[in-house]
């Protein structure tokens, strides 16, 4: 089977999320796989950050092979993005039709003038159902998309034209489910994220700048942006000195940066920046306790935090507020409201028993990419078999 994935990450992203751990998995089953990375326009030459010349990198070498995967970065005169002009459904329904040269030439030659599945990780995916044939396209809905400042705000109009016109829907959170409910009836499949098989192995990786003061720590990993409540954390590292909290990840929200470099005075606080992620399990597996401190907000109310099921498959007990998707899956939690409530919650979670622990390595075992990977399949399999008919 061919399958392309339409996506707005690059393939090599140091910190992978649901698709690429889902084409990674269609390659094994050995199928045959193409990755369309974000378009680059004449808008990114102006944006000299590393991602966008890496794509411009990938766009003149012509595309690369990683892993066994086609990877094609497209050159788009128009890019959908919330700046004046460029915000228009129009862009968004369109973007991939303003391409040079014309991405339809550009994918037959590199083998996929058609394809079996068109799955698709983005609202201006859009037009890629009517340029590329292909027998079936899923939308893989992952984000309220609607919350984040870089995304125009008619998004969601153009995120339902998406929702109507593919093959089948998957939802990584009840809340979208509900939402994407609200515009088709069938075919929306609600599929959570999972965990990667490396972080249930051993690792003989020793990181040389983790704590060495003999603290239990309290990690959290992931990016640290607008979600991430700093106020309560702070709260916790002042009121317990005898945790270390470690931090791992990038900083996105620059207005969070003068409160963590504060709390870097702090004898008990550490952050080590992003990792790459192969050494991810090596950080957990030396700590106590996983935190999710995220705020309650529309943006958190449809987040299936990845994070939630690699604490548990190193066995991690995870400390997080009652945000919906957590609360809703009935699996192991240690929930807080108020600050005083997430410092009681951290020292639970840093005295759990080893039993206990072993406990959340066998729940996270059965939330794994591959498990959800298969139930995929399956959809697919019915659709195909219901195409056939």
């Amino acid at each position: 089977m061919k399958v392309i994935f339409a996506e707005s990450h690059n393939l090599d992203r140091p910190d992978p999320v649901g698709s690429h751990q889902y084409i990674r998995l269609f390659k094994e089953a050995g199928h045959n796989c193409l990755w369309l990375g974000p378009a680059v326009s004449p808008m990114h030459i102006f944006k000299p950050d590393q991602i966008n010349r890496h794509r411009f990198r990938v766009w003149r070498s012509g595309g690369r092979i990683m892993e066994g995967i086609k990877w094609l970065v497209p050159f788009t005169l128009l890019f959908y993005y919330n700046q004046p002009l460029l915000r228009s459904l129009y862009i968004g329904r369109n973007q991939y039709r303003f391409c040079l040269p014309p991405l339809p030439g550009k994918l037959k030659k590199a083998g996929f003038g058609r394809t079996d599945l068109l799955w698709c990780a983005g609202p201006v995916a859009y037009s890629l159902l009517d340029l590329v044939p292909h027998r079936i396209s899923c939308y893989r809905l992952a984000d309220r998309l609607d919350q984040f400042s870089t995304i125009p705000n008619n998004v969601n109009e153009l995120q339902a034209d998406l929702v109507k016109k593919v093959d089948f829907v998957l939802a990584t959170s009840r809340e979208l489910e509900e939402w994407a409910l609200t515009i088709r009836r069938d075919h929306v499949y609600y599929l959570p994220n999972g965990v990667s098989d490396q972080f249930f192995a051993d690792s003989d990786f020793e990181p040389d700048d983790f704590p060495s003061t003999g603290l239990p720590v309290a990690v959290y990993l992931g990016t640290i942006d607008t979600r991430f409540d700093l106020e309560t954390l702070t709260k916790a590292v002042g009121a317990m000195p005898d945790i270390y909290f470690l931090l791992v990840g990038p900083v996105t929200d620059n207005r969070l940066l003068p409160g963590l470099q504060k709390l870097q005075e702090q004898l008990n606080f550490k952050m080590v920046g992003p990792k790459p992620y192969s050494e991810l399990p090596a950080y957990l597996k030396r700590c106590k306790v996983g935190l999710i401190p995220f705020h309650l907000n529309d943006l958190t109310a449809a987040v299936n935090p990845i994070k939630y099921y690699e604490y548990l498959a190193c066995g991690l007990p995870v400390v997080a507020p009652p945000m919906r998707e957590l609360t809703g899956m009935n699996g192991p939690l240690n929930m807080y409201r108020t600050a005083k409530e997430f410092c009681q919650a951290i020292r639970n979670g840093v005295n759990t028993a080893k039993e206990d622990r072993e406990k959340l390595v066998r729940y996270a075992e059965n939330q794994t990419w591959r498990a959800r990977y298969k139930e995929v399949e399956k959809i697919i399999d019915k659709l195909m078999s219901e195409d056939n008919v």
